[in-house]
């Protein structure tokens, strides 16, 4: 089933075509990467996806549902949640109230108890419990990427948007995080897509399907192992010109 579709988007600013013309499906479930080198589009494109912009051309379908024009707060309840690169905690309050505020923003109807409970599940789910009690701005960096993770989770979404979600972690936290997808997508049927610049190991073990950005363009997608390795990609990253 597909859940998200985008057709023909498109988005200018001035002269530049920062997305230009981008077919993009996801489907129910799956995990799907997107690459790219620095400039490629792939924020551009995370951000017409969660409506922080509109497309100049194109539309996007989420669900059956034409969203294109739709602003970010409107998407979430529908199931479309996002993590952000550096994250933007709510610092004077817990770890428990930040989770718990996106699960209310995920949900309109949930009262305050449901979400506090809704917020200590995921805080388990992601392995950061113990830090429940604590105040989001005395959280380390990689504390504040895991308590985000939780957040959005607890929007409880039918495709969760991953930014640079891996970046900077050790190798053991990518392990855990990637278990954590996996088992995610898998009881509750949750399509995440991870957007990342290097890290290609992680999207190795995670992704089954790759879309590779260059210069606003989709370049190729298709299985992960068969687009990492196709000559196009490799020149791109190795800084050489695409033909």
């Amino acid at each position: 089933m597909v859940l998200l579709k985008l057709e023909k988007v498109t988005k200018k600013f001035g002269g530049i075509v920062a997305v230009d013309s981008v077919d993009l499906q996801v489907e129910q479930g799956e995990a799907l990467g997107i690459v790219g080198p620095n400039g490629s589009g792939k924020t551009t494109l995370y951000n017409l996806i969660s409506g922080v912009y509109t497309p100049d051309e194109g539309r996007i379908i989420f669900d059956g549902k034409d969203i294109t024009g739709m602003p970010p707060h409107a998407r979430t309840p529908l199931g479309l949640a996002r993590t952000f690169q550096i994250p933007r905690p709510f610092g004077s309050a817990t770890v428990r109230e930040n989770v718990a505020i996106g699960a209310m923003f995920g949900r309109a109807s949930m009262d305050v108890e449901e979400a506090l409970r809704e917020a200590d599940e995921h805080l388990k789910l992601i392995g950061i419990y113990n830090l429940r009690n604590k105040e989001a701005k005395l959280l380390t960096p990689l504390e504040k990427r895991f308590m985000e993770l939780a957040r959005a989770l607890a929007m409880k979404p039918k495709i969760l948007l991953l930014d640079e979600v891996m970046a900077g972690m050790h190798p053991s936290d990518i392990e855990k995080i990637i278990e954590t997808l996996q088992k995610i997508r898998k009881e509750e049927h949750v399509a995440v897509v991870s957007m990342v610049e290097h890290l290609m190991h992680a999207i190795t073990k995670f992704a089954e399907r790759v879309v590779v950005m260059h210069q606003g363009r989709k370049l190729i997608e298709g299985e992960t192992a068969r687009v990492l390795n196709d000559p196009r990609v490799i020149e791109v990253y190795l800084g050489k010109r695409v033909v």
